[in-house]
């Protein structure tokens, strides 16, 4: 069977055809690829320095929630303190030895209490030196100043800190900015009496749960509003960290807080 000079004509068309489309293609293709590829390598150096902005604003936030919490004791707890020992070592009369004793006994209790007042509130002014030594301790110490003004029950179920598997420094932190935002948000508005705080490690993640049993209000309401922020940086915390925030509450049944962080998620693998 003889091929056609027509048909010869056009298979020779179409083989030039795929030996120039092919090569065009390819380029488009690898360009396109090319293009994809350096779109990745931004969004992860905008990832990168997004996470580091983060990072540095709530190491001022923790910086300045330290300060705060620091002053407020200083002022209202350790110097009346103080002032009580003043006034009972004044009271102190050489005519009325009888009650010489009683008096300085009394001073001894309230100059000890003051120290270990201040022992508390060095701990905190380590900021994030506490977290070098473990994000319980951290809650730990929080909790502990919380306890001491005498409004809250703090109840906290947590494992050892040596049994705890740790998160990446900068997570640690982060994790602890956002149990301090929602402590803080539960001392302004909850109105509550009791708070329960616990931790909870698996070989993939570690979950904050954080209750109290205060006024509660509509999550779906709030989140929506202006001048709540606290809420919204709970979230977008999270998010920043790949990890899971969820917050229930009704008005009149309290609020719960609880936050998922994976250990395969750490930033450092963002940056690889």
């Amino acid at each position: 069977m003889q091929i056609s000079t027509k048909e010869l004509e056009l298979f020779i068309v179409l083989i030039s055809a795929v030996f120039i489309l092919a090569p065009v293609t390819l380029i488009l293709l690898v360009n396109q690829y090319n293009l994809r590829k350096k779109k990745y390598v931004d969004e992860r150096i905008m990832m990168k320095q997004n996470f580091e902005t983060e990072i540095a604003r709530v190491r001022v936030e923790v910086h300045e929630q330290t300060l705060e919490t620091v002053g407020s004791d200083l002022h209202d707890h350790i110097g009346q303190l103080l002032s009580l020992t003043n006034l009972t070592l004044k009271s102190i009369d050489e005519y009325h030895p009888e009650r010489t004793r009683e008096k300085i006994d009394s001073a001894v209790t309230l100059t000890s209490k003051s120290i270990q007042e201040l022992r508390l509130l060095g701990k905190l002014l380590q900021g994030e030196q506490i977290l070098k030594d473990g994000l319980i301790n951290s809650i730990r110490y929080e909790l502990q100043w919380l306890e001491k003004l005498g409004t809250l029950s703090i109840e906290i179920d947590c494992p050892a800190n040596d049994e705890l598997k740790r998160l990446d420094a900068n997570y640690e932190l982060m994790t602890f900015r956002i149990f301090q935002e929602v402590i803080n948000n539960i001392l302004k508005h909850a109105e509550a009496t009791v708070i329960n705080v616990s931790i909870l490690c698996s070989s993939e993640k570690l979950t904050l749960i954080i209750c109290d049993n205060g006024c509660g209000f509509d999550v779906e309401e709030m989140s929506g509003a202006q001048g709540h922020m606290g809420l919204t940086n709970i979230l977008n915390r999270a998010d920043m960290m790949k990890s899971a925030a969820e917050i229930k509450s009704r008005p009149g049944i309290g609020t719960t807080v609880t936050l998922k962080v994976p250990y395969g998620n750490q930033h450092g693998n963002i940056t690889d």
